[in-house]
């Protein structure tokens, strides 16, 4: 099935590498699929791998080779566990992916004139700790985020299930509960089209610019974020799903944070603040409102869209792909849709 959902990407992308060096990372469970679509694509693929909590380089070296055997033609894909100045020259392209972050100077200053960089997520999702943004523009470095919302991407649209897996993984249940979500980012009408379906009610605080893209979703809105007002029939609600930009402020807390507990605590009996994306202030918060997951590290997200399976992954990393494609044939759209944009 996996390979099957490859070789579509493949194709519904016409993702064209041929001639092309891809650094990029080999890791486990879904995003093992990185290395192999370059490949597909007739890329010669260098992919770094190092020891870590999810397995060890051997074991990601069998699982890379396992799944490049599956296809029938022999994939150009090197497993490496030292990064060096001779491979990082090699490549034309050097995916920001989480084995090779940060993408800075000790890196790039090996990397040949012409190489470019794609992000496998959208502009306004950036990350300063990810890569020097600076030595890329100084050195002709081209960098380019995905638009995931393209018809042929179409990774926005798994949001809402990401929200489900987490509800269920919090020890909840979406049917007959009212839920609230708590949002000042584009992931919020994504999420309420899916769990608006489900829930009993479903009341959003948004930003105001936002509100008129839940035209036609059923949900209760409970005013602008982040000045969450909560009507009766939100008082016992089950949980919060919170998701806020930029995802490395702290949001909610006690102290000077934008949402404040006894704010919270004074609308929602019992609130459970589920931590789709952005920082909460842990230290403030521990043991006088309840949330998961325990900890996110600051600037990710609570919960990864590989938590629903392949399906995501493929779908982005191909898209990331095909924006570094894209980078290095100076265009900027596919099938008569943007999907790229320069950072």
């Amino acid at each position: 099935m996996i390979k099957t959902k490859i070789l579509e990407a493949v194709a519904r992308l016409k993702l064209d590498l041929k001639g092309k060096v891809v650094l990029t990372e080999a890791a486990t469970g879904a995003y093992a699929v990185t290395p192999i679509i370059a490949a597909l694509a007739g890329a010669e693929v260098y992919a770094f791998t190092k020891k870590t909590k999810y397995g060890t380089v051997e074991e990601v070296r069998r699982l890379t080779t396992e799944l490049c055997n599956q296809f029938e033609e022999e994939l150009a894909v090197t497993v490496i566990d030292t990064l060096t100045p001779e491979i990082i020259a090699k490549a034309d392209i050097i995916t920001n992916s989480g084995h090779l972050r940060p993408l800075d100077e000790s890196k790039l200053k090996f990397a040949k004139k012409g190489v470019v960089i794609p992000l496998m997520f959208e502009a306004w999702e950036w990350r300063e700790g990810d890569l020097d943004l600076e030595f890329c523009k100084k050195n002709n470095i081209l960098v380019g985020a995905t638009n995931e919302r393209h018809p042929d991407v179409d990774v926005f649209n798994y949001l809402g299930d990401m929200a489900l897996k987490m509800i269920f993984d919090a020890g909840l249940c979406p049917y007959k509960n009212n839920f609230i979500l708590l949002c000042n980012n584009d992931f919020g009408p994504f999420i309420a089209k899916v769990l608006s379906k489900i829930c009993n009610g479903l009341g959003v605080c948004d930003t105001s610019v936002n509100k008129e893209k839940y035209a036609g979703i059923n949900v209760d809105w409970l005013g602008d974020f982040p000045d969450l007002t909560v009507t009766a029939k939100y008082k016992k609600s089950d949980a919060i799903i919170f998701t806020a930009y930029p995802f490395d402020i702290n949001w909610i807390g006690e102290n000077d944070e934008p949402i404040i507990i006894s704010k919270l605590k004074s609308e929602i009996e019992n609130p459970y603040i589920l931590r789709y994306a952005g920082d909460i202030n842990e230290l403030s918060c521990e043991g006088k409102i309840k949330y998961y997951p325990s900890h996110v590290s600051s600037g990710h997200m609570g919960i990864l869209p590989s938590a629903i399976g392949v399906d995501p992954i493929i779908r982005l990393q191909s898209a990331g792909l095909k924006v570094a494609e894209g980078l290095l044939n100076s265009c900027l759209s596919f099938e008569n849709n943007h999907i790229l944009e320069l950072v």
